[in-house]
């Protein structure tokens, strides 16, 4: 069995695991963002540059 201090140490654990989780979450879908946009601005940076020199 598991006393009260034990479990107040596992609750506030679980809850720094939670936020940190939420906050990787969103780091990693901004990341993607970013990427697809940096991605979408190079393919039109490129598609571009063959169109001038056409």
């Amino acid at each position: 069995m598991v006393d009260f201090t034990e479990r107040m140490r596992l609750k506030g654990k679980a809850e720094e695991d939670i936020y940190f989780a939420e906050l990787n979450k969103k780091l990693i879908e901004a990341l993607h963002e970013k990427q697809a946009k940096d991605l979408d601005l190079d393919h039109k940076y490129f598609k571009s540059e063959d169109s001038v020199s056409k």
